[in-house]
């Protein structure tokens, strides 16, 4: 046999040998199998970490001092060093547990992507789009006042804001709509192998999250000028950026998390009168006059914190794992 047909003879041999053992082995041959994954030092990671989260919480608020100023027809007053509440509601059933009213306390609803999890630094980076609906209103008391209501001046002036003829709120919502990059940093976890405690045997979780954001603000304003009405649509007011830092504690792919955000809102574009009260107590005003009152504004700015407790659902781990879907498996002593 000459030396060529030799050689071809060995390779057709190597060839049918390797067939005939991968034949007796079928699921070490196929890339992906479970088989193959554990041979190259991979399995799984558990169903909680998922590609996407959805949460829904309440919150309470606080607002820093600030000076709220009021254009309209004859009207140009600043009321300093408004010290604003929030406008929680106590716990009830028939609005926490109804579908219809759920929506009406003071609110929190995200839907975050993770967008990649690495080795180094146990843990995963989301990106989120939210919406925390929070309210705000002006205390009704004796306050300082500077401007000009009609041919009546102010000069540092106290002003019975405390009177039933004034009131001013976003009790329809002060929506900080909000875009965030959040990292969680999960503790207990050394190194990603499948001895660590919140493997896919062991369901409980917990660690830390940090986030910053960036979005606008949309409020629907109550207003109550001498004694007139002026209920406002929601209408995009101003923009607002935060930080939040908080701790969560997860039980399989339900995880409950703690927070405080805070942050700065300025809304330089909220509404004041208005020619149609929305509220249908006073009746609709046109012409010349109606553009004047749809020509008003409100306009104030303040530091913000927030704190509140939401529970989220982590989903989305269908077909193929990626790379960052599994765990490294520890080498073996």
């Amino acid at each position: 046999m000459c030396s060529r047909c030799l050689a071809i003879h060995c390779r057709l041999q190597t060839c049918i040998a390797t067939l005939l053992i991968l034949s007796g082995t079928p699921t070490l041959a196929q890339p992906g199998s479970t088989q193959m994954e554990r041979a190259i030092g991979y399995v799984p990671a558990p169903k909680g970490n998922a590609k996407w989260y959805a949460h829904w919480g309440y919150h309470r608020a606080e607002y820093g001092k600030t000076d709220l100023r009021l254009i309209g027809p004859g009207i140009e007053l600043t009321l300093h060093d408004i010290k604003a509440t929030d406008m929680p509601e106590q716990f009830d059933p028939a609005v926490h547990l109804n579908p219809s009213a759920f929506t009406n306390p003071q609110f929190n609803a995200r839907v975050g992507r993770r967008i990649n999890q690495r080795n180094a630094l146990p843990g995963a980076t989301w990106v989120s789009l939210g919406w925390d609906h929070l309210k705000y209103k002006v205390p009704h008391a004796v306050h300082q006042a500077t401007g000009v209501i009609d041919s009546l001046t102010y000069q540092s002036s106290p002003f019975d804001w405390a009177s039933e003829k004034f009131n001013f709120e976003h009790s329809d919502g002060m929506n900080f709509i909000r875009l965030a990059i959040e990292r969680d940093i999960e503790l207990g976890r050394s190194s990603r192998t499948r001895q660590t405690w919140d493997t896919a045997n062991q369901k409980w979780r917990f660690g830390l999250r940090g986030s910053a954001s960036l979005g606008v603000v949309v409020c629907a304003t109550d207003v109550r000028w001498m004694g007139t009405r002026s209920k406002h649509f929601w209408h995009i007011s101003g923009w607002g950026g935060s930080a939040i830092a908080g701790a969560w504690v997860q039980f399989g792919q339900f995880r409950a998390l703690a927070r405080i955000q805070s942050g700065w809102l300025e809304i330089g574009d909220s509404r004041f009168l208005t020619s149609v009260d929305r509220s249908g107590e006073n009746p609709a005003v046109s012409g010349p006059e109606a553009a004047l009152l749809d020509a008003s504004r409100a306009r104030h700015a303040m530091p913000f914190l927030e704190k509140g407790v939401t529970i989220a659902f982590l989903f989305g781990r269908k077909g193929q794992f990626g790379v960052d879907e599994r765990i490294r498996t520890a080498p073996s002593r």
